[in-house]
């Protein structure tokens, strides 16, 4: 089974270098954008432009309060994301995981009004995101599960094992049959975000997130780049928006001033996950080393070394520290 990774962020993510984002393989972002009538995120116009500017896929999402007026916080999701240039390539999301106090009943009726208003505004089906309890407990009918017009709906399920392992699926409560897109971890680090980040993936190949999404792939002829003082496998994988792993797979030896590196197109590796190695390895670090560039080296992650060697700060090692490799 073949994903692609992605994240989530809100204010609570901290200002964004997006180009170090997609440096690191994410290729999609759901950015909050509303909640409840009157809330828009002040981080929403940054985080939907940048997103855009390093060649993300974005969603925009809304935090439903079922004590507050559905066709409001309809109106005012519809209003933020077309006061933006474009309308963002992935459906929009209804995000419920507050019932407020209200029957399920409730939860579900003022839920579907949302869902029909935006679907009517934006000619999209929009996605319903949710967490196994909160769609067990508070969105499920008498006798149990979800009502029947919900199949017509994406999945995006909220489920914490924390660390995602290809092939792994998360468990869907009753009534549900599939998903499209897994948040797998709430505490996640990508290197770009300064806050913890939540992780997502898509439930498909990268073409196939392209189909849902209705957008055209990006380009993948491989471009030439000539190195200039300063230059590092870094600063120019997030220049071009491709991950380190493709630039130093396209480019195995290393950077001087003058030499030309091949550029992969965006859609080279798909950054889909790949199994971890089943041995582990150590590495002594060296000077000039980071994070993103041992990660890149070993095709791991940063997040995965981090938390290998409980690492707090990923900006932060030092030389002749020796690290676990997964």
């Amino acid at each position: 089974m073949e994903t692609v990774s992605g994240i989530d962020v809100s204010h609570w993510s901290g200002r964004i270098d997006w180009s170090r984002v997609r440096a690191t393989g994410q290729r999609f972002a759901f950015v909050k954008a509303t909640e409840s009538e009157t809330y828009v995120d002040p981080t929403f116009d940054d985080n939907w432009l940048g997103a855009k500017s390093a060649g993300l896929l974005r969603g925009a999402y809304h935090f439903f309060r079922v004590n507050a007026d559905p066709g409001r916080q309809a109106n005012l999701f519809i209003n933020t994301i077309r006061s933006m240039p474009d309308m963002g390539e992935l459906p929009p999301v209804l995000d419920l995981e507050t019932n407020d106090g209200q029957t399920n009943a409730r939860v579900i009726a003022r839920a579907k009004l949302w869902l029909d208003a935006v679907e009517t505004a934006f000619r999209k089906r929009p996605i319903i995101y949710s967490g196994y309890y909160f769609l067990r407990d508070h969105f499920s009918e008498t006798g149990g599960g979800p009502p029947a017009w919900t199949k017509d709906y994406p999945l995006w399920l909220a489920q914490y094992p924390y660390q995602y392992t290809l092939g792994s699926q998360p468990a869907l409560p009753r009534g549900w049959f599939t998903w499209s897109f897994w948040q797998y971890n709430d505490k996640g680090q990508v290197n770009g975000v300064p806050e913890r980040v939540d992780m997502d993936v898509f439930n498909g190949t990268l073409d196939a997130l392209y189909q849902f999404a209705g957008a055209t792939p990006p380009e993948t002829r491989p471009r030439i780049h000539v190195v200039t003082q300063g230059d590092t496998l870094e600063s120019v994988a997030s220049g071009y928006g491709i991950t380190l792993s493709d630039l130093v797979a396209a480019n195995p030896t290393l950077l001087k001033i003058g030499d030309t590196l091949t550029i992969p197109g965006q859609a080279g590796t798909g950054g889909g996950s790949s199994t971890p190695p089943t041995s582990q390895k150590t590495y002594t670090v060296v000077a000039g080393d980071t994070l993103t560039a041992i990660a890149a080296r070993f095709h791991t992650t940063v997040a995965e070394i981090a938390r290998l060697n409980n690492i707090q700060d990923i900006n932060s090692i030092s030389v002749g520290q020796v690290l676990k490799i997964a």
